[in-house]
């Protein structure tokens, strides 16, 4: 029977994200993880087998929760149109947001390594679908007047290039003012 883990595996998860967002993931040595977690390179190589591994955790976790989050946000609000809106804002403010650990994650690893992980690849395009969905399910009502694939591929692609914009630092007004354009261009 082995030793029980003597860490928390979410935070351990978390603070490596945060390492590769504002270092690059090719870029983050395990020693760097090893430092922003407080894990020896050791324990992280048996925890975790490797940095690749570890990496596709992150983008798991994070794609996990942003899912979670935004299922709850369309089950919860009034009307299609009032979560699209809240959504709108929320993704508004994540691009606005300057720090190291800006934008979003999810088109961090994109850009990074999409084209050469398939196992990257395949998890983003398995979240892609899952967010489309939501967002073609609310451009059903009746207040839009695009054809609902197309139009939530449109809000879609408009949001993850916000979210490359804000690794150059938008601000959150031009940002909302870009959203809503898209928006209001699917009525």
């Amino acid at each position: 029977m082995g030793r029980p883990r003597e860490f928390n595996e979410d935070r351990v998860i978390a603070a490596t994200r945060e390492a590769f967002w504002s270092r690059g993931v090719s870029a983050t040595s395990v020693a760097d993880i090893s430092d922003a977690t407080g894990l020896s390179v050791g324990s992280i190589y048996k925890a975790f087998s490797s940095k690749t591994e570890l990496c596709h955790r992150t983008l798991d976790d994070y794609l996990t929760r942003g899912q979670k989050r935004l299922k709850s946000l369309f089950a919860d609000a009034p009307t299609p149109v009032d979560a699209l809106e809240t959504w709108v804002e929320q993704v508004a403010a994540q691009a606005g947001d300057d720090s190291p650990t800006g934008g979003c994650y999810a088109v961090f690893c994109a850009a990074e390594l999409a084209e050469t992980d398939p196992a990257v690849r395949a998890l983003l395009k398995a979240h892609d679908r899952a967010i489309l969905g939501y967002l073609a399910d609310a451009l059903r009502d009746g207040e839009f007047a695009c054809e609902p694939h197309s139009g939530a591929r449109l809000l879609y692609t408009t949001v993850n290039g916000l979210m490359i914009e804000a690794r150059k630092g938008i601000g959150v007004d031009e940002a909302r003012a870009t959203l809503s354009l898209a928006l209001d261009g699917l009525r």
